[in-house]
């Protein structure tokens, strides 16, 4: 791509972005911009059953997306960032390099979350694929924890190929793709964020997303789950981003700082949680479509069985959808702060400030 080339499409993105956080803030019904962030269920196959996932009971017939149905969902939309993920593992998806490639090649950042529990010749095909993030879900520091945590025993696979990784970029002077840890925070490896961060340090990992989790599938297992007090909750932060500062590791640890309170009443018991207030943007500047074509306010949906779609992608123009009046009727009431689905009333969206942070990430890649 040449200079001239590059600045414009910079210029484009800029825009693109500015438009969004002005619909974040002004919220009006009709979005002329189509969303500059979008997340697509590619699969629902999973090689993982993980104590914190209720996909096992939602998701009885597994599939994949094809390249053909991807194909005409992007084209429709061709986003600023796209993230190729939902109730599966990316990876398992045998059409998945062509989609990450074929995103790319359209000028989208693309992303997604795997367990990386892949061969070299996988991993290969990855880097070659030029995606530009990918968020290694490992959830522990030591194999004991991951096991409890992701119910298999593949720590030493994932934790070698986060080595191979870097050691290709290494050899091949490239800086991509970069690596994200997500750690899916519950009682059985709070005490161990501390020592993240020197795993991440070891293993030259720049990035980490400590991931509040969606109790909504998994009320039952609180119990395991949960079970810890707020002050212990953040003291180990404190710890956490102390020590992420002193090595440069960038954290959604502020976020958490932000909402401790909202964040830490989701791990109440349900007689005991108190529904927060905080308003939601997603309607505006994103959305997620199923492995079905279903078009969804935000992923959260995916963990409710009864989430109405907002039309489907796959049979009806995206434009038409984005701007039907099933959207509009769902931005007027979230505009009111007005939260119908049970699944809303339990979640934590970004506000504004997390918002902009989140637009600036996105303005700096690419």
């Amino acid at each position: 791509m040449g200079s001239a080339q590059k600045a414009l499409g910079t210029v484009k993105k800029f825009n693109h972005y500015g438009h969004l956080a002005k619909n974040a803030i002004l919220k009006p019904l009709t979005v002329k911009q189509l969303p500059a962030h979008i997340q697509i269920e590619i699969t629902t196959y999973c090689n993982q059953d993980c104590l914190s996932c209720g996909r096992r009971d939602i998701i009885h017939d597994p599939k994949h997306m094809s390249f053909e149905q991807f194909k005409h969902i992007y084209d429709q939309i061709q986003p600023e960032n796209i993230n190729l993920s939902g109730l599966g593992e990316p990876l398992t998806n045998p059409e998945v390099f062509d989609m990450i490639k074929y995103s790319r090649e359209h000028g989208s950042i693309v992303n997604f979350p795997t367990n990386l529990t892949l061969n070299e010749r996988v991993i290969t095909q990855l880097i070659d694929s030029q995606i530009d993030q990918i968020k290694v879900s490992i959830d522990a520091i030591d194999k004991d924890t991951y096991i409890i945590v992701r119910q298999s025993d593949w720590f030493d696979i994932v934790t070698r190929n986060i080595r191979t990784i870097n050691r290709i970029k290494e050899e091949r002077g490239i800086d991509y793709p970069e690596i994200r840890l997500n750690y899916s925070f519950q009682k059985a490896n709070m005490d161990d964020l501390v020592g993240l961060m020197d795993f991440a340090r070891e293993h030259k990992v720049g990035t980490i997303y400590v991931q509040d989790l969606n109790y909504f599938s998994v009320e039952d297992e609180k119990d395991r789950l949960c079970g810890f007090s707020k002050e212990h909750l953040i003291r180990v932060l404190d710890e956490a981003d102390a020590k992420a500062r002193e090595y440069g590791i960038d954290t959604n640890i502020g976020n958490w700082r932000r909402n401790m309170d909202a964040f830490y009443n989701k791990t109440l018991p349900t007689e005991e949680y108190v529904e927060n207030h905080t308003k939601c943007t997603f309607p505006w500047v994103s959305c997620f479509i199923d492995v079905h074509g279903n078009v969804l306010p935000c992923p959260v949906f995916v963990w409710e069985k009864q989430s109405e779609s907002l039309g489907n992608a796959l049979e009806v123009p995206f434009e038409e959808i984005w701007n039907g009046e099933t959207y509009k009727q769902l931005r007027g009431e979230f505009k009111e702060n007005i939260r119908r689905n049970p699944i809303c009333k339990k979640c934590v969206p970004p506000n504004i400030f997390d918002m902009k942070l989140i637009f600036q990430k996105m303005l700096l890649r690419g």
